[in-house]
């Protein structure tokens, strides 16, 4: 990947993580694959979500498809962003080179919150940070995915909330629900002599090679934010119930799109998809993007990676070492935002 195609791409994203959202958007296109049974829904009952869908943009006649819903897409990945993020912070908090750009916001914000004690708070906050009812508000998981503030009195910020960038919606199934699932009995073997007995249930899971055309939306990324997102796509393979013996999931980038709006749908996607091969998903991809870029209400900004360049920045993300400049940056980031909305909320209520 060349240096001055990365130059472009970083001026698709935004240098600081802005108070006031912008109009600038990244849509990262997948086709998810399920590698081995899964159980999307994690409800007790385990019902398989479906929707009809038109066959295909020009065949109209019904088709059941199965569901792939929004919030059990983000669940996993919120999780394993949230692990990475802290890891990467558990590594490099006490070396030079993350100390020089972070301590420094901090030594500002303690004054302006007089906590001396400050950063051995944050530490403590970040390390802590749980979903969903124990989050710091600091860290680039929070400020990137939204959290919200449970506690009456926080050890650090005033109350307030933050919204997420990272937009999800449903995934619809290429194939038809009747030819993607199947009914799996289920027993339990009794450990000293063991004998199954009866068998004890049925469930109905998504089989192997099941593929969901999705779109993950970004509003106003930090070029660190938007690496770490294609890093965690890339690294996500555990979805819905069950996960200890079934749900291997593959998320496979066939697009990206940087706009100043969301070009086009899931469902968009999925019915252009349904109408077309998919020997060579990524040209496909493109063609189906330049289709309804010329839809768009901004079209001056919109730009395309061709498969070329889509395959090229995906290798670049997904090969890129996170060094401790790179995380240092994205948690100052994270930090310098949460103490804007601080000081706003502070200034609101007196």
């Amino acid at each position: 990947m060349t240096a001055n195609l990365i130059e472009e791409l970083k001026q698709h994203t935004v240098p600081e993580i802005p108070l006031l959202r912008t109009p600038k958007t990244v849509q990262i296109l997948m086709i998810r694959q399920t590698h081995d049974y899964t159980i999307f829904r994690t409800e007790e009952t385990r019902e398989i979500n479906v929707a009809v869908t038109p066959k295909s943009i020009e065949d109209h006649s019904q088709v059941t498809r199965a569901v792939f819903l929004a919030s059990k897409q983000k669940a996993p990945e919120t999780r394993e962003f949230a692990a990475t993020v802290k890891e990467y912070y558990r590594k490099y908090r006490g070396q030079t080179p993350f100390t020089t750009q972070y301590d420094s916001l901090v030594d500002q914000l303690s004054k302006t919150l007089k906590k001396k004690d400050l950063k051995t708070l944050l530490e403590q906050e970040i390390l802590e940070c749980e979903i969903k009812d124990s989050l710091c508000r600091t860290c680039p998981r929070c400020t990137l995915f939204g959290a919200v503030v449970t506690e009456r009195e926080a050890k650090i910020w005033s109350r307030w909330n933050i919204k997420h960038r990272i937009e999800y919606s449903s995934a619809f199934s290429l194939e038809s629900y009747d030819l993607v699932t199947e009914n799996m009995t289920f027993n339990a073997v009794t450990e000293s002599t063991q004998l199954t007995g009866q068998a004890l249930g049925t469930t109905e899971n998504i089989a192997p090679l099941v593929n969901f055309p999705s779109i993950v939306s970004i509003n106003s990324p930090t070029w660190e934010e938007l690496i770490l997102v294609i890093k965690n796509l890339i690294k996500t393979k555990s979805y819905g119930a069950e996960g200890r013996t079934k749900g291997d999931t593959v998320n496979y980038i066939t697009g990206i799109v940087f706009a100043n709006e969301e070009v086009l749908t899931p469902l968009e996607y999925l019915l252009e998809l349904s109408q077309s091969s998919l020997q060579n998903v990524c040209e496909t991809t493109y063609q189906i993007e330049e289709k309804y870029a010329d839809l768009a209400a901004f079209k001056d900004a919109i730009r395309l990676l061709t498969p070329q360049e889509v395959e090229e920045f995906t290798n670049y993300a997904s090969g890129l070492q996170l060094t401790a400049e790179f995380v240092a940056k994205a948690f100052t980031d994270s930090l310098r935002f949460a103490g804007q909305v601080d000081e706003r909320a502070r200034q609101t209520s007196t």
